[in-house]
């Protein structure tokens, strides 16, 4: 059974606005209202990483309530992955890589909005008193509408930390480290409460700083290699590759790298499509933050990246510790012989590079190399 609300002319039903603003809202105006891929569903999703009929939306008294249907990919509500939930006025949903705004049905002058907040209107006072899950939600919306300003004004700074020779200690490339800042300075908060979300909003955050990186690095004279790091849920992304492709094309003679975090490599068909995707574009492939022995190595060899970047733990105190000199000479040698170069990082002193170097490493980083710098008129300062 269905119920249709009757709409007079101001919004007496609550609705959804897509994230980016680029349709009219979505007024719900049954009860369930389902949301999918299917044309049979009431709202029909255009996206393929959204299931056929993903979720539902149903009044419950006087509040709504969001139902998964056992969708592929999930549904969030801010940034957590829910099966059911109440829904509040100003909750993110994130149906796979489509987000939308709940909004209740109410008129524009009541609603307590965030806007509000971050510009200390009478609902930052009622913030104040707010505790628990109520003053999460509202923090998070509130960093979600600070990082929307800092994606509008391109506010992300890229420092570049040099990947040297060790033989030579010259640099040869460098990897882009992402730095988030409002208009105002520092968005540590925003960082904090977004870190372990994954949604479009995120995703374009890490599309324009690797887009910002490319166009600065493209203007560096020194260095070959640019290393830019992929998130977990980004790896195996419909269009990726030739997204990275494209970056690609900007650098010229450089060579670009995709890191992909070591936590994401797994040995199944997509994977293995989405490397060979990135070889068959020219784009390189590096595997951070590695801390397994040689065995993991051997296990990657049919997939093996072109550099394995070692987790930090590996090297620290490398001089001092016979043990880890053992297991990276081990580690060098599986990396040789699966056809990867590997770069060793958070060198912090000539005794560790010296070390290193003896155990036939060859590409390092590190603070003794130089601490990620921002880059400006071609040249890192």
């Amino acid at each position: 059974m269905r119920t249709k609300f009757l709409l007079p002319e101001t919004k007496q039903a609550p609705y959804l606005e897509r994230v980016n603003g680029s349709s009219a809202p979505i007024i719900i105006e049954k009860s369930p209202f389902t949301l999918g891929r299917n044309e049979s569903c009431d709202y029909q999703v255009p996206s393929t990483r959204v299931s056929r009929e993903h979720a539902t939306i149903t009044k419950d008294g006087k509040h709504y309530r969001i139902k998964d249907l056992g969708s592929t990919n999930g549904t969030l509500v801010n940034g957590k992955k829910v099966g059911e939930a109440l829904l509040n006025d100003g909750d993110l949903l994130t149906f796979a890589d489509a987000e939308f705004c709940f909004r209740t049905p109410c008129t524009e002058a009541s609603r307590v909005t965030v806007t509000h907040v971050m510009n200390g209107g009478p609902a930052a006072q009622e913030s104040e008193q707010l505790t628990g899950e109520d003053r999460a939600g509202r923090d998070f919306i509130q960093a979600v509408r600070s990082l929307h300003e800092g994606l509008l004004h391109r506010a992300l700074r890229t420092r570049f930390q040099p990947v040297v020779e060790l033989a030579t200690g010259h640099a040869i490339g460098y990897e882009a480290i992402r730095r988030v800042e409002s208009l105002q300075g520092d968005m540590p908060v925003t960082e904090r409460l977004l870190q372990t979300v994954d949604c479009r909003l995120t995703e374009r955050v890490h599309q324009l700083h690797r887009l910002l990186a490319t166009e600065q690095a493209a203007a560096e004279a020194s260095g070959n290699l640019l290393l830019l790091s992929l998130q977990p849920a980004e790896v195996g992304a419909d269009g990726l590759p030739e997204t990275l492709a494209a970056l690609q094309a900007k650098l010229a003679r450089k060579r670009l790298i995709a890191q992909i975090p070591h936590s994401a490599v797994v040995d199944i068909p997509f994977f293995r499509d989405f490397l060979s995707r990135l070889r068959e574009l020219n784009v390189g492939v590096c595997y951070a933050g590695f801390s397994s022995g040689q065995n993991q190595i051997r296990a990657h060899e049919q997939f093996a990246p072109d550099y394995l970047q070692l987790a930090s733990s590996l090297v620290r105190g490398v001089d001092r510790s016979t043990q880890r000199q053992q297991q990276i000479k081990a580690l060098v040698e599986a990396a040789v012989a699966a056809g990867s170069q590997i770069i060793v990082t958070g060198i912090h002193s000539e005794n560790e590079a010296q070390t290193c170097r003896e155990l036939g490493c060859q590409i390092a980083q590190g603070d003794h190399y130089g601490r990620p710098q921002t880059m400006q008129w071609g040249s890192l300062v």
